[in-house]
């Protein structure tokens, strides 16, 4: 099994040039985490690329209102962290389907099922139209 944290990620930040006031704080930033903030070819868009315990470093940083923006690109590359909702539901049957997805991040339909299967009402409704 691979492991997620030591695999590079790239995010591309689109319009970083205009976007951003001194990209040299941005690229100091980077580099003191490990990570390295390139441009793409000619164009406007840049490219962030560190590995994932790096990049969560990097946007745990980066709350300032101008560049959130760059923290929220970092959040949407990384990969979502794996849970067992029968585990979850199972240690607190109370749960509602929202705090489900709150907890987890899964969708409704994910949450829902979840919850049928656990409450034993998997059963498909054959006829019922």
């Amino acid at each position: 099994m691979q492991n997620h944290t030591s695999t590079r990620l790239s995010i591309k930040l689109n319009n970083f040039i205009l976007r951003i006031d001194c990209k040299a704080t941005m690229i100091e930033l980077a580099t003191q985490h490990g990570c390295s903030l390139k441009r793409i070819r000619r164009s406007k868009n840049w490219q962030l690329i560190g590995k994932q315990s790096q990049l969560i470093e990097i946007s745990d940083k980066l709350q300032h209102k101008k560049v959130l923006w760059i923290a929220e690109a970092i959040n949407k590359a990384l990969p979502k962290p794996a849970f067992n909702l029968a585990l979850i539901i199972k240690s607190n049957p109370a749960l509602t389907v929202n705090q489900l997805m709150v907890e987890t991040g899964c969708t409704l339909i994910e949450a829902r099922s979840a919850i049928d299967n656990a409450e034993g009402f998997n059963v498909a409704l054959e006829g019922c139209y």
